[in-house]
């Protein structure tokens, strides 16, 4: 990130910058989806056929099409955070990168998508479950997974704003009485680990509050048990440890958290690989198709944030991955919720990308790269969407989604 890229989010607040050093990750390259038969999917098959049924796995799931204009921001949004830059969205006649279309001006039943504020600009807020954003900054810190530059513009009410803006208006809101979990997500891929603002109240804040207050967060009192907020720790450590200074402090507490609920999903996994149904409440398998990918995607999506490079290669995640992965393929014709089944994609992309990076670059072995339950559309809407998304000669094994 450029110096004049900072410069953007600094606006009226004080951020504190310098650059620390500790011994972890190294961010991991962006990568596109090889089609099955590719000469990337062939070199990967000959490395581990876990990574081609991976592979297959997401390929599938990527053909599980949604509608713009049918299917909510939320939902669509959930696309994104899945598949990045290589979402596509069926818009009239035809598909688009979902990315491209959000930025276009879009509105849901009459309400903007993005709007310009006091303070920069944001994401919809709350309106009804599953329509706009569920948590505050959701929707900012599901497109940092994109790794979208400072600049990045979207059309609003109102006007125009930038990643910029919508980072300056998180800082400006963001408070104590609010759920933080979305906000330190998002803020601590923008903003260095030691960064320092005040709040439009007053208040003095900073990326290490956010993780103070993470750490010190109950799992077992946050949505889908609590596997958003450990996400969002690991992937503010992960942060934290590319700038190459010693754990320590927060930072340390952050890490030993992570590391306990890794033992503990570890601890939980049920005989065929997925993980529990009870998060890390203990073991409990769900028969159900949807209910199993909603937990153990979720929870697979933490451990491949959490875990250093060098575990993915443990039997018992191997195992989990392979679970998930065989899940996807064999339910593929299977009506399924958006929440669930984008976490677990999630999960199964981040997990390919680590493995191809240490495929071309062996060096990097080391390193770590490192919401809730949905509804689908209603009445007219759920008709529509089911219509749309059947399958189709050209669509193969796309099936639709609730």
């Amino acid at each position: 990130m450029s110096v004049l890229q900072r410069a953007l989010i600094t606006g009226a607040f004080s951020i504190a910058s310098c650059c620390v050093s500790l011994n972890l990750p190294a961010q991991t390259p962006k990568t596109s989806t090889p089609s099955v038969g590719s000469q990337e999917a062939a070199e990967t098959a000959q490395t581990d056929p876990l990574l081609v049924d991976v592979e297959n796995a997401v390929r599938i799931s990527s053909r599980r099409y949604l509608t713009g204009n049918v299917h909510t921001p939320w939902q669509i949004l959930h696309g994104v955070l899945a598949l990045r830059n290589e979402f596509l969205i069926k818009v009239d006649d035809g598909k688009s990168s979902a990315l491209k279309w959000m930025a276009q001006g879009q509105s849901y039943r009459g309400e903007p998508w993005f709007q310009v504020t006091e303070h920069g600009g944001r994401a919809h807020v709350y309106s009804e479950a599953y329509a706009f954003e569920g948590h505050p900054n959701q929707f900012l810190a599901i497109l940092s997974v994109s790794d979208l530059p400072l600049d990045h513009k979207f059309e609003a009410d109102g006007g125009v704003i930038t990643i910029a803006d919508m980072v300056k208006h998180a800082q400006a809101e963001v408070n104590a009485q609010e759920e933080i979990t979305w906000t330190l997500w998002a803020l601590s891929h923008y903003l260095p680990p030691d960064a320092q603002w005040t709040n439009r109240f007053g208040e003095r804040w900073s990326v290490e509050r956010l993780v103070r207050i993470q750490t010190d967060a109950d799992v077992h009192d946050e949505a889908c048990g609590g596997t958003h907020g450990m996400f969002a720790l690991s992937r503010a450590r992960n942060s934290y440890a590319r700038h190459g200074a010693a754990l320590r402090g927060v930072w340390m507490e952050a890490d030993q958290k992570i590391q306990r609920y890794i033992a503990e999903a570890r601890s939980y996994q049920n005989s065929d690989g997925s993980f529990s149904n009870a998060f890390f409440q203990g073991r409990e398998y769900a028969g159900d198709f949807e209910t199993r990918i909603a937990s153990s995607g979720h929870t697979l999506e933490f451990l491949v944030e959490a875990l250093p490079q060098q575990r993915l290669k443990e039997q018992w995640f191997r195992n989990g991955v392979a679970a998930m992965a065989r899940d996807l393929i064999e339910h593929r014709r299977e009506s399924v919720k958006c929440g669930p089944l984008y976490h677990a994609v999630s999960g199964l992309v981040i997990y390919r990308n680590r493995m191809r990076s240490t495929l071309k670059t062996p060096a990097a072995a080391e390193s770590i790269e490192a919401t809730s339950a949905e509804s689908a559309p209603s009445g007219a809407q759920k008709s529509e969407a089911s219509k749309v998304l059947k399958t189709d000669a050209e669509d193969g094994d796309a099936v639709r989604i609730n």
